[in-house]
């Protein structure tokens, strides 16, 4: 019963969050406190100092100068904020900072593939589909939560998101190999454009 009142509770939240992000005249800052237990709190109305924003509300296109334009463009880069924030929930990891990486990789084009066969909203390589459980790469949830899984994981191996992003582009390895961001121009470009990306929506 407990279970089942817990999922009711997540999917009502997830509801609301996406009535914020989907329906303009509703657009609204989210904010959030993480509790002595663990459990963190979101309001669009902060009532204490405890609570810092998760959410920006954004209603301005993105400007154009990213890796991204090598994609489709004049697409809706807010069309898909409610799986990124999903994705930001399961696995912890910055709402901005992943439509950031989104931005970066394939300028918001779920059907984007590189010329070294990365796939999707988040440029997965297909030797990377099986344990990021993706089976169709262009679907934009399947790519945006298996994409997250991965910078979450990288996060945690380097403890730093210019490195995490490093290490998303050019593979921990190359990362590990130089001790720091490696000096490809590709890489350093890709870390300062999301990080570019990553300040403004902040």
């Amino acid at each position: 019963m407990m279970y089942q009142h817990k999922n009711i509770l997540i999917r009502l939240f997830y509801t609301v969050i996406t009535l914020f992000i989907c329906i303009p005249s509703a657009r609204a800052d989210i904010y959030v406190y993480k509790d002595n237990s663990g459990v963190r709190h979101f309001t669009n109305v902060p009532t204490s100092p405890k609570y810092h924003i998760y959410l920006k509300s954004i209603t301005t296109k993105y400007s154009d100068f990213s890796l991204g334009e090598k994609f489709s463009t004049n697409l809706d880069p807010n069309q898909y904020d409610h799986l990124i924030l999903k994705a930001s929930l399961r696995h912890d990891v910055d709402f901005s900072l992943l439509k950031s990486i989104i931005k970066v990789e394939s300028n918001f084009d779920c059907y984007a593939v590189s010329q070294k066969g990365a796939k999707g909203l988040m440029q997965i390589m297909p030797q990377n589909f099986s344990f990021l459980n993706i089976r169709n790469p262009f679907d934009p949830e399947e790519n945006i939560m298996g994409g997250t899984l991965y910078f979450k994981q990288m996060l945690e191996k380097f403890n730093k998101i210019e490195l995490a992003l490093a290490a998303y582009n050019a593979g921990p390895t190359t990362v590990d190999k130089y001790n720091g961001i490696p000096p490809i121009s590709e890489t350093k470009g890709y870390v300062k454009k999301v990080m570019s990306h990553y300040k403004g929506l902040s």
